[in-house]
């Protein structure tokens, strides 16, 4: 099953307008999660329909991404991305791309596509948002 991830603000729960905006575009969804951690707020969906949903929900504006990408909170802080980038390099692992998704008092989320996405989710199993 394959999940998308919704990164927004805590303050900002958008259950009603993606469930009203998939349900008006008759995609059935199997399952939902939002989970709050501090500032920030996670909504993982699994729709009938994955590549219209994604479509349809950035479309609306959303911060959707697929989970072919690893969603990781980390640290706002210079050299964070750096030392990510090294840990997954010592790991023999190949980095596609490295976005900074979302910054709030303290935290940062990280994007991550790469040639071994499991590796990535071992490697920071305590920092994996999805």
């Amino acid at each position: 099953m394959k999940l998308i991830t919704i990164i927004c603000k805590a303050a900002v729960n958008p259950v009603t307008e993606v469930t009203e905006l998939l349900g008006q575009e008759q995609i059935n969804i199997e399952d939902i999660d939002f989970n709050q951690f501090g500032e920030e707020a996670f909504l993982s969906i699994a729709v009938s329909d994955y590549d219209r949903s994604l479509a349809l929900l950035t479309g609306a504006g959303f911060n959707a991404v697929s989970d072919d990408v690893v969603l990781l909170r980390g640290e706002d802080r210079p050299g964070e991305l750096a030392e990510i980038a090294r840990a997954l390099t010592n790991r023999g692992v190949q980095i596609r791309s490295l976005t900074l998704m979302e910054i709030s008092s303290g935290g940062a989320v990280v994007a991550i596509t790469t040639s071994d996405n499991a590796a990535v989710r071992e490697a920071f199993s305590d920092q994996v948002v999805n």
